[in-house]
């Protein structure tokens, strides 16, 4: 496994999400999706999300525009959370 792996997966995981809900008024479950992506950022190392922060940053605020009428309030909150943790550097 390269040292990047981890990375990646993460960054496909949270580009798909964004796409994902583009223009949807209904969407599937996305449970264990979310959860995969929280998971998966906060395992990276400091110095990659540091690095990424102004980039997921857009990504996440994308995913919630775009899922503000779809998403489950528990995702949502569990989105935002995690956006305000990329904000504030943690």
């Amino acid at each position: 496994m390269s040292e990047y792996s981890e990375f990646f997966k993460f960054a496909a995981k949270a580009g798909s999400l964004e796409g994902y809900l583009f223009k949807r008024d209904k969407v599937d479950p996305l449970t264990n999706w979310v959860g995969n992506i929280v998971t998966m950022f906060e395992s990276l190392p400091d110095t990659i999300k540091n690095d990424i922060k102004d980039d997921l940053q857009s990504v996440l605020q994308r995913a919630l525009e775009y899922g503000d009428r779809s998403l489950e309030a528990e995702l949502k909150e569990k989105l935002q959370k995690l956006l305000k943790a990329v904000q504030s550097g943690a």
